[in-house]
């Protein structure tokens, strides 16, 4: 059973204020002030308070709508046959609809639509055409003030601005589908809102990322690639790279030339993410890249690196004995002082095989100091479920594994806490961002 929100209990709280402030001032009907109130009633205040001066709009533009249509209802609309009046206020949505697309106000047409019809349909045949549209302008306004208001209060808490909270992303932030469920997104957005430094730290790329993570405002660059790069999403760039140099780069890639072996060879220019591939080798790189060749800020390209162009990673996949032979060659290059390199089991592709060769400087843990160091942060708390995490874990000021995480993590982390599936990691980062006493 889902629990009872904290937006539920919001509702329910404007709504009655709705009915307090009518009893307190003798007149209008509540039942449109509490409608608005529901209405307006948002996840996060940033949104409310767009939702409020659209509903503002709307409710302004229903009532001078209704008030004229009251008013012609009266000189030329006979009493005794409804169904002519009727007919008169179903068109007179078209023209009410249409003039908030000419507002660019789109979003205000429903709540314009409601005030015009409680205005038009629900009056008394002796009322104030005037005061009753002021009336019913005045009930929504209360909702909607009543909405913002509510969900703009919030009683003080401590706020710790000091702490970086970088948490992985695979079966960390994300459930059993790989999902980031709906309360992990709408936690992280107010949490974010509220001042608290909030990260991912990923294999993926930014194209492969930020379509998961789009609806996260996440303000801090994002850790990439293993922690090789940095990637602002707000300002569309990568503010931090650590890379192989071109001529260590051209030694690895003369290792997997003597095999007839494809890498991916990655590197940024102009803050967009290059690929270049050679002849696929095996099924499994092949749809790979026709899975990824298509995603904004990223350039597949068949064809040599360019001269003289550092190189921020190699990933190959193939199967084990392949890889651990490419492992083997590269390791013994003259070379180790300046790159690292490792391979993980491909989740997707049953006897496969991840082989990344980076710099030795590309890790997630100097991209965590980078941010410390950047944003002026004392110290940083990290998530984390997989092994290739656990130089994260071991760096970082304090950390936590999830109770589905490998044993080596398990083992690393300061402390466990529950299964990524029930939103562990947010619940956790939510209760030490107010925390007074962290980690007791």
């Amino acid at each position: 059973m889902p629990k009872i929100g904290l937006r539920i209990i919001k509702s329910s709280i404007a709504v009655f204020l709705c009915f307090v402030i009518y009893l307190i001032r003798g007149e209008g009907i509540p039942f449109y002030s509490a409608i608005a109130a529901v209405l307006c009633m948002q996840p996060y205040v940033s949104n409310s308070r767009k939702v409020a001066l659209n509903r503002i709009v709307g409710t302004f533009i229903g009532g001078i709508f209704g008030m004229f249509a009251m008013i012609i209802e009266r000189q030329f609309i006979p009493p005794n046959i409804p169904i002519i009046k009727y007919i008169f206020i179903s068109a007179s949505i078209i023209p009410l609809i249409y003039f908030t697309v000419l507002l660019k106000k789109t979003s205000a047409s429903y709540i314009t639509c409601v005030v015009f019809m409680s205005v038009t349909v629900s009056h008394a045949l002796d009322a104030n055409p005037y005061l009753f549209a002021v009336n019913r302008v005045i009930d929504t306004l209360i909702g909607i003030f009543v909405s913002l208001f509510v969900n703009s209060f919030h009683l003080p808490k401590k706020k710790n601005h000091h702490l970086l909270f970088v948490t992985g992303f695979d079966g960390t932030l994300t459930d059993s589908s790989g999902k980031i469920s709906n309360y992990t997104k709408i936690k992280l957005n107010q949490l974010i809102q509220n001042g608290a430094n909030i990260t991912i730290a990923s294999e993926l790329t930014p194209a492969s990322l930020i379509p998961i993570i789009e609806e996260i405002g996440f303000k801090l660059p994002l850790i990439t690639m293993h922690g090789a790069a940095l990637y602002d999403i707000n300002k569309k760039k990568y503010s931090y790279c650590k890379y192989i140099p071109y001529k260590t780069a051209t030694d690895i890639i003369k290792i997997f030339k003597s095999h007839s072996l494809n890498c991916f060879v990655h590197t940024v220019i102009d803050d967009v993410l290059h690929i270049y591939y050679d002849k696929f080798t095996n099924p499994v790189e092949e749809n790979f890249y026709h899975s990824k060749k298509l995603l904004p800020l990223e350039n597949y390209i068949c064809g040599p690196l360019p001269p003289k162009q550092d190189v921020l990673y190699f990933m190959a996949v193939d199967k084990l004995e392949i890889i651990k032979k490419l492992n083997k060659e590269i390791s013994s290059l003259n070379c180790l002082n300046e790159i690292s390199s490792f391979y993980y089991p491909d989740l997707y592709n049953k006897g496969y095989y991840i082989f990344i060769v980076c710099s030795k400087e590309a890790s997630k843990e100097n991209a965590i100091a980078e941010l410390k160091k950047e944003y002026a942060l004392d110290k940083a708390i990290a998530f984390a479920s997989k092994k290739r995490d656990l130089s994260m874990i071991l760096s970082t000021d304090f950390s936590y594994a999830v109770e589905n995480a490998d044993d080596k993590i398990k083992k690393a982390a300061k402390s466990i806490i529950g299964d990524s599936t029930n939103d562990t990691v947010i619940k956790t980062i939510e209760k030490l961002y107010h925390s007074k006493n962290l980690f007791e």
